[in-house]
């Protein structure tokens, strides 16, 4: 395959029998670099890099201080969950596969971000390929405002703003569909439009849309690769949580509680960092940056 030598390059990698987006910025070739240097792989929040706005920000700020990194877009993103094929531990293959692509370029040190959901993904990630032995070029794993279980996070912020339907109306629905009752006609996989689910009002920017399939594997009480604080423990290479302390949908208290379930298994190597900002961070990119930056320049340079 033929890369275009500059930044902000577009690369579509052949999975399955589909393709895997991502966004390469701060292409390198000379081998030193490729050899020393860290690329930080990046998984996008719930609603995908089209309208995540970090993307404009932390990708801009990490090639600007020598870093190459690459975003991609895994099943989750965008219409993933719309459609039914969003499941979430589907996506640990696609990153297998961009991780492959990055081999294949030359980079010899991989470090996994990401935001939100990007964040249970990574640590869920971390956890799989935790092996140094078999995984040894995976060296550091960066969480940013990731939940301490998204289901919880998920049921308190509908509960919070009453969403319609309600979150256990939704788990009634999509129970049918993976264990219903005796007698109980099993449903089938449908989209559903969960209104007020992100804030008070019934706008599209406060609604949610899932399949029942997607819903169960990422919201639902069972959906256990979702649910961070039961993987973490499993990290065993440096790990880096950023939370901010006005986050209306993360409590500062989660990556806290986190940070400490990874250290008490063993992990000698676990930061914490908190910003005065919200969830996306707006107005602190500069900052969320800086903490980066010097978080791998410090174990990696």
């Amino acid at each position: 395959m033929t890369i275009e030598h500059s930044s902000g390059t577009i690369i579509s990698i052949p999975f399955d029998h589909h393709k895997i987006d991502v966004i390469f910025r701060h292409l390198v070739t000379h081998k030193e670099h490729l050899e020393n240097k860290p690329i930080v792989i990046r998984l996008h929040g719930i609603i995908g890099n089209l309208l995540d706005e970090t993307e404009y920000f932390l990708p801009a700020f990490l090639a600007r201080q020598g870093y190459s990194s690459i975003t991609m877009n895994t099943l989750l993103a965008n219409l993933g969950l719309f459609y039914g094929f969003g499941i979430f531990d589907d996506v640990i293959p696609q990153i297998d596969a961009v991780f492959d692509f990055v081999r294949g370029m030359g980079f010899q040190k991989l470090v996994l971000a990401g935001h939100g959901l990007g964040g249970c993904m990574a640590i869920r990630y971390g956890a799989l390929r935790s092996d140094p032995v078999k995984y040894p070029d995976i060296i550091g794993i960066i969480a940013i405002a990731t939940p301490y279980s998204l289901p919880d996070t998920i049921s308190r912020r509908w509960e919070r703003f009453a969403s319609e339907p309600e979150y256990a109306e939704v788990y009634r629905r999509a129970r049918r569909l993976f264990h219903p009752e005796p007698k109980e006609e099993p449903a089938e996989d449908r989209t559903i439009v969960v209104k007020r689910a992100h804030g008070s009002t019934q706008l599209p920017e406060h609604t949610e849309v899932y399949t029942l399939k997607t819903w169960w594997a990422l919201a639902g009480p069972e959906a256990e690769g979702a649910k961070a604080y039961k993987h973490i423990g499993a990290i065993r290479v440096p790990l880096l949580l950023v939370q901010g302390l006005h986050d209306e949908i993360i409590e500062p208290r989660e990556t806290k509680d986190l940070e400490g379930l990874a250290q008490d298994a063993g992990n000698p190597d676990v930061s914490a960092a908190y910003l005065a900002a919200g969830h996306t961070f707006q107005g602190q990119h500069a900052e969320l940056g800086k903490i980066i930056i010097q978080w791998l320049n410090d174990r990696f340079e």
